[in-house]
């Protein structure tokens, strides 16, 4: 039974009025000025530009071996024996020095000469050998020229192979490397990575003139090495990409959607290297559709807008599209491997780096680029992509699946956000206007509640005085 006399409990509901009473207002007041509050810090947080480059996550960090130093050292004192300035001289191979070079040359693995810092001889280069030929001696060189002939020989108990190879300008080049030259046949490209050793005469076993079997070849520039291979002149910079060798380009079916024609890939490559970034990027190709605000930091275009193409957009209409320039939107994956490494190619680029542009759907895009991709952009969780549109290309995934996507040499990565500082101001008067209600609801209550509290005890002493006053 409630010792509230039921007129008294009439009046606090009264005064409390229909409803919650004033704490559960209260309370829900409070939760609903710290909800507004933490979306506002979670969505300014959230759309903060994140454009600074991030580090490379510690534990996740490839192991980065250095490379050793190439195990072959020259001994200059063994090649003072070395004489060429005369006919008779040039004729002589000296076999103390000529082996010393030859063995220190077995000593070489991939990638030594490059370590070794090799000059690549070019018509300048040549000229300074053929003057000065002891300054060079046992240096390393690089010489690309066109397979004559080779001829298997001997010295002592090493094996060798000797041959001349002849440049665009008639010069030539002899070689003596312990590999026997495989797979090339005269009048193809050869690149020689030797020791210069002299400049050397030597008897051609197949002469012009067949009434002088003992034609020389006189001078040459004599390399020593470990192996010839099969290579390119290096290709003249592509300043504007060739239609008719695009429209060669096809991809309409499985199986031309598996490989990469190898002459339209370098042109491709050669032309994104050689381009100005931002006149590519002002001639991107974009779908209308497709406009999103965007704030580049120092890269500020002139236009707030960023204009982009998609992967099914590419995916849809690949010919009207081909070498076309496009901007690209999505994150990278961390797999950025190189496409090869170490082979001939006519841009004589030691490697050419490959990784996947993932968007949402999930779609792909097959990247690839002259230059590996910073570190920040494995981070980035939107990068813009800018490049040149190749073709269509299918290959197998790890997961055994056939992945059909677009290919795009890029030219450069681009720190990706939205610019959102507009919504920032709206959205801190949105605060403001739902806040300041808020908070005068919050005093109100708060005063009511007093005045309530104070009416209602007034009323429970006056209560119990009439009751002693009976009472007594």
């Amino acid at each position: 039974m409630s010792l509230i006399p039921p007129n008294l409990a009439r009046s606090k509901r009264s005064l409390r009025g229909p409803g919650r009473s004033p704490k559960a207002q209260l309370a829900g007041l409070c939760f609903l000025l710290i909800g507004v509050a933490s979306l506002f810090a979670w969505l300014r947080s959230d759309a903060t530009p994140r454009n600074e480059a991030l580090p490379i996550r510690g534990s996740n960090a490839p192991i980065e071996s250095a490379n050793a130093p190439p195990a072959a050292v020259i001994d200059q004192a063994r090649l003072r024996a070395v004489q060429d300035a005369t006919q008779a001289e040039r004729i002589v191979c000296e076999p103390l020095p000529f082996q010393h070079l030859l063995q220190e040359a077995g000593r070489l693995v991939a990638g030594d000469f490059r370590r070794l810092e090799a000059t690549v001889a070019d018509d300048a280069v040549y000229q300074q050998i053929d003057d000065h030929p002891a300054d060079w001696r046992g240096k390393a060189i690089v010489a690309k020229a066109r397979f004559n002939f080779v001829t298997a020989e001997q010295l002592q108990t090493l094996s060798f192979w000797r041959g001349v190879a002849t440049d665009d300008l008639g010069r030539a080049w002899s070689f003596s490397v312990l590999e026997e030259p495989e797979g090339i046949a005269a009048g193809d490209v050869i690149k020689i990575e030797g020791f210069f050793f002299k400049r050397l005469a030597l008897f051609d076993p197949t002469p012009t003139d067949p009434r002088q079997p003992s034609e020389v070849i006189d001078p040459t520039l004599h390399l020593v090495g470990e192996r010839v291979v099969k290579s390119f002149l290096r290709m003249p910079p592509v300043k504007d990409l060739s239609s008719a060798l695009l429209a060669t380009v096809r991809d309409d079916s499985i199986a031309e959607r598996l490989t990469l024609p190898e002459e339209p890939l370098w042109h491709v490559l050669s032309f994104v290297q050689n381009c100005d970034a931002n006149a590519l990027a002002a001639a991107a190709a974009f779908d209308p559709e497709q406009n999103i605000e965007r704030d580049l930091e120092s890269k500020r275009l002139d236009t707030p807008l960023v204009q982009y193409l998609t992967s099914q957009a590419l995916a849809k209409d690949p010919d009207q599209h081909r070498g076309a320039a496009v901007r690209l939107l999505g994150s990278v994956s961390e797999q950025q491997k190189p496409w090869f490494h170490d082979e001939e190619n006519p841009l004589e680029l030691p490697r050419v780096w490959h990784s996947l542009l993932v968007h949402q759907g999930p779609s792909f895009t097959y990247l690839l680029s002259v230059e590996k991709p910073p570190e920040w952009v494995s981070g980035q969780a939107t990068v813009l992509v800018e490049g040149v549109f190749f073709k269509l290309y299918t290959y197998e995934a790890v997961n055994r699946e056939t992945v059909t996507c677009p290919v795009v040499v890029v030219k450069r990565f681009v720190p990706f956000h939205l610019d959102v500082s507009k919504l920032h101001s709206s959205l801190a008067w949105i605060v403001c206007a739902i806040g300041a209600p808020v908070i005068i609801a919050l005093l109100v209550l708060a005063l009511r509640d007093r005045k309530e509290n104070a009416l209602l005890r007034e009323r429970q002493l006056a209560r119990r005085r009439t009751q002693r006053q009976a009472g007594g």
